[in-house]
């Protein structure tokens, strides 16, 4: 196992437990306790975890990297992206914003006919062009490694246009279908997609499901499909009969 996917190892681990010890880390990774330890110093430098001793939490402030969140439930995220990229007809223009959930989909959108791709991910941008696609970049701030572009202007870029379906991905949705986001520049540029498009696809693994951050985005009426790799509670799909369920899993 090389370092990169010991420490997404490890983040995925306190994501669930919040808090372990060296030697239940050791026993759930099979690594030795030294290399343990040197994944801690890093991940405690990034600031995405604290160390105590003989222990270590996630620090619940800390925004994890682009880096380490492709590839936290990596399957999962999969499985939505390519029930996502069945949803765009040829010849659609379509917005895909910048979250790691939405990047899987350029992988399934290489067969699509006359489709046009406007979105605020440059890596993926780069993608889909070498793969023949026409692609739009919103432009913005650049707000996270490898190519996220963010704030008003990427906000004015996505209203520049008019798309026929949208994706994306929040910090969370709460058990009430409230739909919230982390992040100012991600609220902006959210808001003028769904303020600009036909139709609303949400993309959410069920890690964030029950999860709530500090701006409130929307509500699941204004969404025409959710799609998730676990099934919801009866009580939300009840609340919001309007809104597509789609499960990737049984």
């Amino acid at each position: 196992m090389y370092q990169q996917e010991r420490l997404n190892e490890i983040i995925k681990i306190l994501k669930s437990t919040h808090y372990a010890t060296v030697d239940y880390l050791v026993e759930q990774i099979h690594y030795s306790p030294a290399s343990i330890r040197r994944d801690l110093t890093l991940l405690e430098k990034q600031g995405i975890v604290k160390r105590s001793y003989g222990g270590v939490e996630i620090n619940d402030e800390s925004y994890t990297p682009f880096k380490f969140r492709q590839h936290l439930m990596k399957s999962e995220k999969n499985k939505i992206a390519y029930a996502a990229s069945k949803l765009i007809k040829n010849g659609d223009i379509v917005f895909l914003d910048g979250s790691t959930t939405v990047q899987y989909m350029g992988h399934y959108l290489t067969d699509k006919k006359d489709i046009c791709i406007i979105t605020n991910n440059m890596m993926l941008a780069s993608y889909l062009k070498e793969n023949g696609i026409r692609v739009y970049c919103t432009g913005g701030e650049l707000t996270e490694l490898p190519g996220t572009l963010s704030g008003i202007i990427a906000a004015n870029g996505f209203a520049s246009f008019h798309a026929d379906i949208m994706f994306f991905s929040t910090d969370g949705v709460d058990e009430s279908g409230v739909v919230t986001v982390k992040e100012d520049g991600n609220f902006l540029h959210n808001n003028a997609m769904l303020e600009n498009s036909d139709k609303h696809v949400f993309l959410c693994g069920s890690d964030k499901v029950g999860k709530y951050s500090k701006l409130v985005q929307c509500n699941l009426s204004v969404i025409d499909c959710f799609i998730t790799d676990k099934k919801v509670s009866d009580k939300l799909i009840n609340a919001f009969p309007n809104t597509e369920f789609i499960y990737t899993e049984n």
